[in-house]
């Protein structure tokens, strides 16, 4: 079985008629005649064995399977032109592409970066929230930060903190909560939940438990498949969301969002940097994770 890439060329030329939705309008781009690039198409159908291209009287469009391999290769290409414009520019010794889940990205490292960028002016940073990263396969990713257990065969992991649990209510719904001898009704606010895959996290069973709070009805409330949503309902005033002291503690020392009790539970999870155990810990990587490290340091101050 043949397993040869087709032409680049016709590759290209499939690109860019995809892009211009017009054979002609995509010769002009290539500099080439329009002949040359139905030729290239042509080419690259048969080498396929699937037609991709509708030829229409003023313009084309594009079957599934031109639809489906648009999606690659319009990707790939522009992966190797950033590639490409960074190398003539020297920015690649400087670049780190990273995938962070997108409540920690939001909540912690964004309003840190500035930090960062003090430290090295000259690293360049791409960031991914992707819910599954593709590390192990590498895919443009120097490493990652993860959470769960930290077992990921052939990948190199090291543990940055545990969550924390607290929770949290935006001021004015906690004061609504309080009884007349000062004490939190708990069962009386909308609880806000956080999904995953199959299911509900159990952060608010977890507290409760934890808190020795008896007669709230766990199930209730509203879902999220995030907790970076949960906890922006929660500081909107729509209930009260169990989350990381991480996530919160710069809208808590804003006055944005207030602890319901003073109770903190450890989490069952962790976060993790993890990258290719044949990744040198040099240059850019080794400046984030110093970087990283350090902060979280001072956070735990």
């Amino acid at each position: 079985m043949a397993t040869d890439l087709p032409s680049l060329n016709a590759l290209k030329a499939f690109e860019v008629v995809a892009r211009c939705r017009s054979i002609t309008r995509a010769a002009a781009v290539l500099h080439v005649t329009p002949g040359a690039v139905s030729r290239q198409l042509k080419q690259l159908e048969a080498e396929l064995g699937e037609t991709l291209v509708i030829r229409g009287a003023r313009q084309t469009s594009l079957t599934p399977s031109g639809m489906l391999l648009m999606e690659t290769v319009s990707s790939s290409l522009d992966q190797v032109r950033q590639t490409v414009s960074d190398l003539r520019g020297g920015q690649h010794r400087r670049r780190l592409a990273l995938n962070i889940p997108s409540t920690l990205a939001s909540r912690w490292l964004m309003p840190r970066l500035h930090d960062l960028r003090a430290i090295d002016p000259a690293l360049m940073i791409s960031i991914r929230t992707e819910a599954k990263d593709r590390l192990s396969q590498r895919d443009g990713l120097d490493a990652a930060i993860r959470f769960g257990t930290g077992d990921w065969a052939a990948l190199h992991s090291s543990h940055l903190f545990q969550e924390r649990h607290v929770a949290v209510a935006s001021p004015a719904v906690r004061s609504s909560l309080v009884r007349d001898d000062g004490r939190v009704s708990v069962a009386e606010a909308t609880l806000l939940h956080v999904l995953k895959r199959e299911g509900r996290y159990l952060s608010w069973p977890h507290w409760l438990d934890a808190a020795g709070i008896d007669g709230v009805d766990a199930a209730r409330g509203f879902e999220f498949d995030t907790l970076d949503l949960a906890i922006e309902a929660a500081i909107a005033g729509v209930g009260a969301t169990i989350a990381d002291w991480h996530m919160v503690a710069g809208d808590i020392a804003a006055g944005r969002l207030v602890q319901l009790l003073e109770t903190v539970v450890p989490g069952t999870q962790s976060y993790w940097w993890v990258r290719p155990p044949d990744s040198p810990l040099i240059g850019p990587l080794e400046t984030f994770e110093r970087w990283l490290r350090s902060t979280l340091e001072i956070d735990h101050a």
